[in-house]
């Protein structure tokens, strides 16, 4: 339900593609997160800045005159502030392949992608192996609009927690999720982009609280608590839930020379699991470069 690192960095991945052989790019900033561990309840939450790091790298490869495969590693970091459990890094390899349907700069654009990669988390309970694949279709409207929408499919395959209710499973961290949204981005002047996004996930998420709520998170939510550990890191439990979450982003891009861009950027996140509500406010502020 947390943080997808940077924003930037995702969106300029099909533009990378049509115009390099090489991908390289990097981004550092500053996040801010008001739930950082994701409760439903006002007087557990914990909110936290943080220090961001990410980056990709690899090889684009131009397999007809309409299609291209790119393969690349990626890195994304995050060192908290105060929560340093809950610091983590990931490292991933991705494969996509891109089709432009037609010749132009408007014709629509598919992009097929799949990544498989590790999380190292300061709580090392919540190490992970991480598996993602999905689709993209991305359209130029106007020289200044274009827009995509795209379905992707997650999976989290996680260590297992200290046991609270010896009859539920600790395996909190293995999760399953589903995702479709769309976005859209407008030049709105020559070093200016403005992006909006919307995203739908629906499966799994996990979320904390206090020795003093577990009873209410029990009362609530009953046979879909689907696992529960003890929180090393905020104390009390955390506890894995089927719902759907809703998210809502927008950022502001601004170039500067051909290399270098400063992104601001704002999340909401609004889940629900049977009962329970989840919100989340995440504000970052980063400069991403392009090679």
């Amino acid at each position: 339900m947390l943080t997808l690192g940077f924003a930037g960095l995702a969106f300029s991945a099909p533009a990378s593609a049509e115009w390099v052989d090489w991908i390289a790019e990097a981004g550092t900033g500053f996040e801010y997160n008001d739930n950082l561990n994701v409760s439903a309840f006002r007087d557990d939450q914990e909110s936290d800045y943080a220090w961001l790091a990410a980056g990709r790298g690899g090889r684009v490869y131009q397999i007809t005159d309409d299609t291209r495969l790119s393969l690349v590693g990626e890195f994304e970091s995050r060192k908290q502030f105060d929560w340093e459990d809950f610091d983590r890094v990931k490292l991933r390899a991705r494969a996509s392949i891109l089709h432009k349907f037609g010749v132009g700069p408007n014709v629509p654009r598919l992009r097929v992608h799949g990544s498989g990669g590790y999380m190292w988390v300061g709580d090392s309970d919540r190490n992970s192996w991480l598996w993602e694949t999905g689709f993209d279709v991305t359209k130029r409207f106007t020289p200044r609009i274009d827009a995509l929408v795209f379905f992707k499919y997650t999976n989290r395959d996680g260590g297992s927690g200290d046991v609270v209710v010896p009859t539920i499973q600790s395996n909190v961290w293995d999760q399953e999720n589903f995702q479709v949204g769309a976005a859209g981005n407008f030049l709105v002047w020559e070093n200016l982009l403005l992006s909006a996004g919307y995203t739908y996930h629906h499966g799994e998420f996990d979320s904390s609280c206090t020795v003093g709520n577990v009873g209410k998170v029990f009362d609530r939510e009953g046979d879909n608590v689907k696992a529960i550990a003890v929180n090393n890191v905020f104390g009390g439990c955390t506890y894995r839930l089927g719902g759907h979450v809703h998210q809502a982003s927008v950022n502001l891009n601004y170039g500067i020379g051909d290399r270098w861009s400063v992104d601001a950027g704002y999340k909401f996140l609004q889940g629900k699991a049977d009962v329970l509500i989840y919100r989340t406010n995440v504000a970052t502020l980063s400069v991403l470069f392009r090679y």
